[in-house]
């Protein structure tokens, strides 16, 4: 992981959650899966990957697109994916290295969580995982307008911590939110490869 003395020099931490802080992923895609054995379509959960930091309802059109499978099941895609992942995530979500950074700064910085999970869902692992206390601020997809790759989801958890955009440092682990760390004007610590991007 990164370098305490690098971590040091900024004023404000900002998590992204599934696939940081909290090692959910796995369950999606096994989610995902069982969505389109349901339906009776091949759901591919590399696309959950690859647009990994987006909000369920944009990976769930890019998959059914991709399975042919018509539009018009979107919701009940939808709503069925949130409820398999709630019954499957309280047994198999666990901590992931980054945080135990968390832990380790908490009240020595102003930490914040932004995720493009929905609220329900976040509010669930955190308090699962025995975490809501060491974040400042908790963004969830309902508060933003624009999602990641849009930078609107960290700037609003530097905003709600009081630091400055481009004295954070943000956690990652997708595509879609190192770009949105840096259109921000914010270095990220891109947890899959071990390097930091500077903004």
């Amino acid at each position: 992981m990164l370098d305490e003395n690098i971590i040091n020099q900024y004023d404000g931490l900002i998590f992204d959650m599934d696939g940081t802080v909290i090692d959910t992923m796995p369950t999606h895609a096994k989610a995902w899966h069982m969505v389109g054995n349901h339906f009776g379509y091949p759901l591919n959960g590399q696309v959950m990957y690859e647009l990994g930091g987006a909000p369920v309802r944009v990976i769930a059109i890019e998959m059914m697109k991709r399975a042919e499978m018509p539009l018009h099941f979107l919701e009940q895609v939808i709503k069925l994916k949130r409820e398999i992942a709630w019954d499957l995530l309280p047994q198999e979500a666990s901590l992931l290295p980054a945080a135990n950074i968390v832990k380790r700064y908490y009240e020595r910085k102003p930490l914040a969580l932004g995720t493009g999970s929905h609220k329900a869902m976040t509010d669930m692992l955190v308090d699962r995982l025995a975490l809501r206390d060491y974040f400042k601020a908790v963004v969830v997809a309902e508060d933003v307008v624009k999602h990641k790759p849009d930078p609107e989801t960290f700037l609003l958890c530097a905003q709600k911590i009081n630091v400055k955009p481009q004295n954070c440092l943000v956690f990652e682990d997708a595509d879609f939110g190192v770009q949105a760390a840096l259109s921000g004007g914010m270095d990220v610590f891109d947890v899959r490869i071990n390097r930091l991007f500077k903004a």
